[in-house]
């Protein structure tokens, strides 16, 4: 990628910041976990679309109840490896922003996104079920995928950077309420999560 195509990534980033500073800004103050859970949720979930609109491989898994979960290295190279993942945007916050903190282990939030796939009893950030999370990430990115997404990408492989850019922004907003390796944590929790999700997850 071009530092310009990261530039103007950037610069329309900035429309779903705004529209996310007004949607979450409730009486009681900004709601800095709404915005985390959005942008972490369509973060993870423009992964799994950018390998569906490029024709990529999924290793499909499918539970005890007939849910399916999908994982795989075209997942992985756009949400954790290389450059410009969701992974490495979440980095580039920790590295910059964290002061003394102690990263979370990247393998064992890895791990567990795994090990935690259909399990009845799993909660993102230990309070909301997955199928709730899901269905809010899908009707935002259903929301304002033409007008947005689609608009201010050039190829699917970038829209996982302009939710990560997004995800990145609102991380450095909510450090002043909550410590960089709380928001590192939730926000990849999150994003693997939502990752390996499609309608037939729920």
């Amino acid at each position: 990628m071009e530092n310009a195509d990261l530039d103007r990534l950037s610069n329309k980033a900035t429309a779903i910041i705004n529209m996310f500073n007004s949607v979450f800004n409730t009486p009681q103050g900004f709601s800095d976990a709404a915005a985390i859970m959005h942008s972490a949720g369509l973060a993870g979930y423009a992964c799994h679309q950018a390998v569906i609109a490029n024709h990529e491989k999924f290793v499909v898994v499918e539970t005890a109840d007939k849910k399916r979960f999908y994982m795989g290295e075209d997942l992985n190279k756009y949400l954790l490896e290389g450059r410009y993942s969701v992974l490495s945007f979440c980095n580039g916050f920790f590295e910059h922003f964290a002061k003394g903190e102690s990263r979370p282990d990247v393998l064992e939030l890895i791990k567990r996104g795994v090990e935690v796939l259909g399990n009845p009893d799993y909660r993102i950030w230990g309070k909301f079920e997955p199928k709730y999370v899901y269905d809010k990430i899908k009707n935002c990115w259903d929301g304002i995928y033409d007008n947005m997404t689609a608009a201010y990408c050039q190829t699917p492989q970038e829209m996982p950077i302009l939710f990560a850019i997004v995800l990145q922004n609102f991380m450095i907003k909510a450090l002043d309420h909550i410590p960089a390796a709380s928001l590192y944590r939730t926000s990849l929790e999150c994003a693997i999560y939502i990752s390996k999700m499609d309608n037939d997850s729920v």
